[in-house]
């Protein structure tokens, strides 16, 4: 079977998600690859739709927020995001009719519009890996042959949006890559990740794109926290990054600026930690499942939109708590560092609602449709 993961880099977790799969399919001999779709596009469209996208995130997340709505429903803002993902993805025609796979696995909306039109040209199955709990509408084109979803949830809400969806979704959770697991020794796990064996370590990772107003964040972590360190991920914000680290790490706190960090190395993070500090994006929030680590949601940090309902999710399933700002934030994880039970507790609920055979399940599918 050859299957191609189709996914775009306008973060890590869509393409985190697409290489869960393609190790999987690997693991059992079949042809994979996992492809950015953006690289199959023009430039412009490229710097425009990455760019943009990282750019209101940033700096404008409650207009991102408007239109992440506002293209929920099938007026203007769908058809407009619609027509242009027909018109600039329609290259990549070509590298399907060399490549012809048996399946296209979709782990961003970003190719699905235009997939009906390649179908007609040569033939092969669609899938749509929806990587957040709510199932947008973006997510519901290009007459998908399987949907793939985190819960019965989101299989039920996709149900009511779109019926025929029904016989064809299975509840597969979201796929991580397997080096997401729990710890079993957190002094050698953070041996490995060159910190301090022990000293409680809180993770803080505010995505790809690094938004969110982090520095403020660590400022109240250090002024609270007294034995502690703090590893920051600040994804591809070179500004973060250095912001972060002309603040140094003076004192009782470490601080432990990193830049991109791969899959492997951010599982590795994860289980040397105690708590992380995040915003809940679909592939984070199943990775920090995956590993039972606690979760601390920062909603400066939240994405609004695709988001909300991942903080949601993870409150109500008692995994983890929100802070609304940096104050409250660095009370919570001062409380939770000096509550090993509630951290307990908030980890077993994790790893009750994890799913790390997502990827195996998705190949399940795929190989049994054939």
């Amino acid at each position: 079977m050859k299957v191609l993961l189709l996914s775009a880099s306008t973060g890590n977790g869509h393409m985190s998600a697409a290489r869960a799969v393609e190790e999987e399919l690997r693991r059992r001999g079949h042809q994979a690859a996992t492809v950015d779709v953006l690289d199959h596009t023009g430039k412009g469209f490229r710097s425009w739709y990455r760019g943009g996208y990282e750019t209101l995130v940033r700096k404008r997340p409650a207009l991102w927020g408007r239109l992440y709505r506002a293209s929920d429903r099938r007026r203007l803002a769908f058809h407009f995001q619609t027509g242009l993902d027909l018109i600039f993805v329609e290259r990549m025609g070509r590298f399907f009719e060399t490549e012809r796979p048996d399946w296209a696995v979709c782990t961003h909306s970003l190719p699905q519009p235009t997939l009906a039109r390649w179908r007609r040209r040569f033939p092969f199955k669609l899938g749509v890996v929806v990587t957040d709990l709510y199932p947008q509408l973006m997510w519901l084109r290009g007459q998908p042959d399987q949907f793939f979803v985190p819960g019965a949830w989101t299989a039920a809400k996709l149900a009511d949006r779109l019926p025929s969806a029904e016989g064809r979704t299975t509840v597969t959770g979201i796929p991580v890559v397997s080096a997401f697991r729990p710890s079993t020794d957190k002094a050698a796990d953070r041996i490995a990740a060159g910190l301090d064996p022990d000293w409680p370590t809180v993770l803080v990772a505010s995505g790809g794109i690094g938004a969110g107003p982090v520095p403020k964040a660590l400022s109240w972590l250090r002024s609270e926290l007294s034995q502690a360190q703090i590893v920051v991920v600040s994804g591809r914000n070179a500004a973060l990054e250095s912001e972060v680290r002309s603040m140094g790490g003076e004192g009782r706190v470490r601080i432990v600026p990193r830049g991109h960090v791969s899959s492997e190395e951010m599982a590795a993070l994860m289980r040397a930690s105690d708590l992380l500090v995040s915003k809940p994006g679909g592939i984070t929030t199943f990775e920090a499942l995956a590993s039972g680590v606690p979760f601390v949601v920062y909603d400066p940090m939240v994405i609004p939109g695709q988001e909300e309902m991942n903080a949601d999710f993870l409150v109500e399933s008692g995994i983890g708590v929100r802070a609304g700002g940096p104050e409250e934030l660095a009370g919570w994880v001062a409380r939770l560092l000096g509550d090993p039970l509630s951290r307990q507790s908030m980890s077993r609920a994790a790893l009750e609602h994890a799913k790390p055979g997502a990827a195996s399940a998705i190949v399940d599918r795929l190989e049994s449709t054939l």
